[in-house]
């Protein structure tokens, strides 16, 4: 393959990813790399392309060799800067699961004893009850002349049990204010981590749009060195 041909090809390939056909430049690029596997800036260029096309271990190993063999070039520097801001994004996603993960797990876990503690108090409830009813069969099946005596302990009954269940609507109550609380408390974290999220993306897309700006900055660079 004759300097005239591998510049052609060169051209073609740089054509190729302008266009985002990296499928077709991948191609041509190792064609010109089986010829000449030490050229930088073919190397360069192919970890590019690569990195588009997802290949993420053979664009990183493209911009390695391309440092190897010239450890200033500040091209294959920022190339491997696609990979730390790949690594430092998906870092903070990871750490949005956790959070997520854990104030998910705190409010379960709440609602759990909450339900638990609902229904121990239920459960205690029908019991003092059925002994009450009971207590009250009892007072029913006496004597006659001791209907006085039965109705006033029925009265009396009556009271307790209406204080009972009045203490118990205001435990049910409570139930709910604390429900009300931690559901508000859960909310509000909620919106601190979209708060996050909404940052990070605003990061994100500043940081694309300086990518896209230094993209630029080389293909200008790129065509003033072909047109040379």
């Amino acid at each position: 393959m004759s300097e005239l041909s591998d510049q052609e090809l060169y051209r073609a390939a740089l054509s190729l990813a302008l266009e985002a056909r990296y499928r077709e430049a991948a191609v041509k690029l190792s064609e010109l790399l089986r010829e000449r596997p030490q050229h930088v800036p073919y190397l360069i260029l192919l970890g590019k392309v690569e990195y588009y096309l997802r290949r993420f271990s053979s664009s990183r190993r493209r911009f390695e060799q391309a440092l190897s063999l010239e450890p200033a070039n500040p091209a294959a520097w920022f190339g491997l800067q696609y990979y730390v801001q790949r690594r430092r994004t998906v870092l903070l996603l990871g750490v949005l699961g956790i959070w997520i993960g854990v104030f998910a797990l705190a409010g379960i876990l709440f609602l759990g004893s909450v339900r638990r503690s609902m229904a121990s108090d239920l459960k205690g409830t029908e019991e003092r009850l059925s002994g009450r009813l009971l207590e009250l069969e009892r007072s029913v099946a006496g004597e006659q002349e001791a209907r006085e005596r039965s109705d006033k302990a029925l009265r009396g009954n009556v009271a307790g049990l209406s204080e009972t269940l009045e203490r118990h609507a205001s435990g049910l109550e409570a139930i709910k204010r604390r429900l009300d609380t931690a559901f508000t408390a859960v909310s509000g974290h909620l919106e601190e981590l979209a708060a996050l999220q909404t940052e990070l993306n605003r990061e994100l897309r500043a940081d694309i749009r300086e990518l896209r700006n230094k993209i630029g900055e080389l293909r200008a660079v790129l065509q003033s060195a072909t047109g040379r």
